[in-house]
């Protein structure tokens, strides 16, 4: 088992260079993220790990950053600074608001509008298409990964992707697709994790695709069949079964049956060579929310994070 990072733990006035610790926004497995305010007072997210571990994944977030941001990604947070500070390692970028794991539950019932899940959803596959481009794959497609810009700065209706310590490259320097490993380690979150996790098969553009999918659902009807498992073997078996009758109905309850199936078919079609097919899985998304009639914003989420609130 791969050792447990040691968390660098920061406190309240502590200064790394030239940023004051303000606030711990909490930790992940990757490490601990802190608010920070420059000597101007302009407010940023840090995020630290110690120069000493054996598998830098703050190395592979700030890679992974850098290249976005040289293809200027639309849904990556603003890279500030990085740097060295006694035995740690930092980078800072932009300071986000809430996760989508909070807002997807501020609409009726406990999940989003049918026009605030769509829209959502294609701001993700969005950024998800943007790290594909760059030869990323993300590999822990989940709401908690996902952020709104904040209300003081005027982005609530803005979804950011985070967290790239999972990410993997698919692509060589020369652009090929590099061949799948015949055997790979489970990633992701089980809920949201794609069947290729659950058969330990390497993920390729298609498994993001696919845990967007199940958010998608989510979002739409926080009724996931396979919340209710506790098992990882059971959750994927749930899933498997999720394909077809009576699994399928199960999963896509409350949602718009057609589109949604024809999206998942698609998906599902895919082999790890194939490129998802974005502008259909958009203009299918975009159609429906005229059938339907329903507008995507205002989201759900901006009463009630409204500045102010």
């Amino acid at each position: 088992m791969a050792t447990t990072p040691t968390l660098i733990q920061l406190n309240n006035g502590d200064k790394v260079n030239r940023f004051t610790v303000f606030k711990k926004l909490g930790e992940g497995t990757f490490g601990a993220v802190y608010a920070v305010r420059d000597d101007t007072g302009a407010e940023h997210a840090l995020k630290a790990e110690l120069s000493t571990e054996k598998i830098p994944l703050l190395k592979l977030e700030l890679y992974v950053m850098q290249k976005l941001t040289q293809k200027g990604a639309k849904h990556m947070p603003t890279l500030i600074d990085k740097g060295k500070h006694e035995n740690f390692n930092y980078i800072v970028m932009k300071f986000l608001g809430k996760s989508l794991q909070d807002a997807k539950k501020t609409g009726p019932d406990g999940h989003l509008n049918l026009g605030s899940a769509i829209g959502a959803s294609i701001q993700c596959l969005e950024a998800l298409e943007e790290m594909h481009w760059c030869g990323f794959l993300h590999r822990d497609v989940k709401p908690g990964n996902f952020c709104l810009g904040r209300a003081e700065l005027g982005e609530l209706r803005k979804i950011f992707v985070l967290d790239f310590g999972l990410c993997r490259r698919f692509v060589n320097d020369q652009n090929v697709m590099l061949q799948p490993r015949r055997k790979a380690p489970y990633r992701g979150t089980p809920r949201y994790a794609p069947i290729a996790s659950h058969n330990n098969m390497e993920h390729g553009r298609k498994d993001d695709v696919e845990s967007w999918f199940y958010m998608l659902v989510d979002f739409t009807n926080a009724a996931l069949p396979w919340k209710v498992a506790s098992k990882i073997k059971e959750v994927g078996e749930i899933k498997k079964n999720a394909r077809f009758d009576p699994g399928l109905s199960q999963l896509l309850a409350g949602c718009p049956m057609e589109e949604y199936r024809l999206i998942m078919n698609h998906i599902d079609g895919l082999t790890y060579f194939m490129e998802p097919n974005y502008g259909l899985i958009y203009s299918t998304l975009k159609k429906l929310m005229q059938t339907k009639n329903v507008q995507e914003v205002p989201y759900d989420w901006e009463n009630e994070y409204a500045v102010g609130k």
